[in-house]
C-alpha cells in the first residue's frame, strides 16, 4: 500500500517498519545490559522498571502518581512497578509527610551509584551518536521525534480486532 507524498515509489508501510526496527535497535544499545549489575535476586529488572529508575535519576524523588504521569502509564501500572522495584530493593518508598495518602518514591541508596553510572554511560553513547549528526541535524532529529511522538500519542490505540481487520484489508 504505497502513498506518494512528493516522493516516487515511497512505501510508508515499509518505511514505518524500517523506522520501528531502527528504534528498537537504538533502544537495545541504550538499555542497561545484565553486565551492569542491575540484577537483583538473579533477574534483571524489566524495561518498565529501568525506565522508571532512569526517570527518577533524572527528575528526583516523586509521588507514584507523578511517576505514572511522567511515564505515561496508569496509576495502577506505576504502583505495581513501584511495588515490584521496592521488593527488589531498587527503590525506597516513604510516606509524604505533608500528605499521608501519598507515597514518595526514590532510588534506593544501594543502587543509586549504579543508576548514575548507567545514565552517564548511556548518555555519553547517545552524545557520540548525536555528535556524528552535527548540531543542526541533531536539533532537527529532536524536533522530528517530538512531532512523531505527538502524532503517535494523538491516535487511539487500536483494539486487537481493529488491528486484525487492518491486516486483512492490506493483503
Amino acid at each position: 500500500m504505497s502513498q506518494n507524498s512528493g516522493m516516487d515509489n515511497f512505501d510508508t508501510s515499509e518505511h514505518a517498519h524500517k523506522v520501528l526496527m531502527s528504534l528498537f535497535t537504538i533502544f537495545r544499545h541504550l538499555r542497561p545490559s545484565g553486565k551492569m549489575g542491575f540484577a537483583v535476586h538473579h533477574e534483571p529488572p524489566a524495561p518498565r522498571h529501568i525506565m522508571a529508575l532512569l526517570h527518577l535519576a533524572t527528575h528526583g524523588p516523586m509521588s507514584v502518581s507523578e511517576l505514572a504521569t511522567s511515564l505515561g502509564v496508569t496509576l495502577t501500572t506505576a504502583s505495581l512497578s513501584v511495588t515490584q522495584m521496592a521488593a527488589s530493593g531498587l527503590v525506597a518508598r516513604e510516606e509524604d509527610p505533608s500528605d499521608h495518602r501519598r507515597t514518595i518514591v526514590s532510588i534506593s541508596p544501594k543502587v543509586q551509584p549504579l543508576v548514575q553510572e548507567v545514565m552517564t554511560t548511556k548518555v555519553k553513547a547517545l552524545e557520540k551518536g548525536l555528535a556524528a549528526l552535527g548540531t543542526e541535524r541533531s536539533r532537527q532529529l529532536l524536533r522530528d521525534l517530538e512531532i512523531l511522538l505527538g502524532a503517535i500519542e494523538s491516535q487511539e490505540e487500536p483494539t486487537l480486532e481493529e488491528s486484525a481487520n487492518c491486516r486483512r484489508t492490506e493483503r
